[in-house]
């Protein structure tokens, strides 16, 4: 990574005076959730955000994290003035390079199905499209369509030795459990059965309460869903809508009967890191 000299462009390190640039554009995602606050931004985001400078000033930013042997497009933002320039393909190019220094083989990110430029550029960089997922936003009464939740579960802090199992179980990426649960701003929870203790596919969510959004999640079946929504609801205050990232068909479908509205679909998309050029 370097500075912008001249007119060239260079994708440089995020400074904590970025914030502005940062929030402006983070708009451009098109999702509901407002800018990462200042603090969040100095405490955690700034460490891994990277900027594209040129004459005009910032023409893109990329956020990322590092998941064992996995990098992270975390968010990638062009500016809207400067979209169609191939800026893009630059930071993602340059992202390679970053993420195989840090001893990455592969890379992956979350897109807008509808997104045609984005899936174009992010398949000609070898990624493959994986799991479709819709964010729903729900109520607590909409949980009354659900099956009712077996009364011996427990909702349970996520430990350590639970990593390898959920991430088995739920086909996460590696690293991710480990990752999220460093962060304060997450609040990672599994279900459990005490006539079961070692079955770790039965329900998980990480909780984030500044934005009152479950992701990942998964249950085993609705009534498992029900147990961990009944338990967000708790935590975070059912007076307010929370929303839930989900890839469940059947789950999702007992959602829309409900009433819960779907407000996101992303696309995973996932693949080897390219050979250097």
């Amino acid at each position: 990574m370097r500075e912008a000299r001249g007119d060239a462009l260079g994708l440089r390190p995020a400074r904590v005076e970025d914030h502005a640039d940062f929030a402006r554009l983070f708009g451009e995602l098109g999702v509901e959730d407002p800018p990462p606050p200042l603090d969040v931004w100095v405490s955690d985001l700034v460490k891994r955000a990277f900027f594209l400078e040129g004459p005009e000033g910032v023409a893109a930013y990329a956020v990322v994290d590092v998941l064992e042997e996995t990098g992270y497009v975390v968010n990638l933002v062009v500016a809207p003035g400067q979209r169609g320039k191939g800026l893009g393909r630059k930071v993602m190019r340059e992202l390679a390079t970053w993420f195989r220094a840090k001893g990455c083989r592969e890379w992956m990110l979350y897109v807008k199905p509808d997104n045609a430029p984005a899936l174009a550029l992010y398949g000609s960089v070898g990624m493959k499209a994986g799991r479709l997922e819709t964010t729903w936003r729900l109520s607590r009464d909409h949980l009354e369509a659900l099956p009712l939740a077996p009364e011996a579960l427990e909702v349970v802090p996520v430990a350590g030795p639970d990593f390898a199992p959920l991430t088995q179980a739920f086909g996460l990426v590696p690293g991710k459990l480990a990752r999220f649960a460093t962060l304060s701003t997450h609040r990672l929870l599994r279900l459990r059965d005490p006539e079961r203790p070692e079955a770790a596919g039965l329900g998980l969510m990480d909780v984030r309460p500044l934005v009152r959004v479950l992701a990942p999640f998964f249950a085993a079946t609705p009534a498992h869903a029900r147990a961990l929504l009944d338990a967000a609801f708790l935590e975070l205050g059912s007076g307010e809508a929370l929303r839930v990232v989900t890839g469940d068909a059947e789950f999702g479908s007992l959602l829309r009967e409900a009433g819960a509205r779907a407000v996101l679909e992303t696309l995973a998309m996932r693949g080897p890191l390219p050979d250097p050029q």
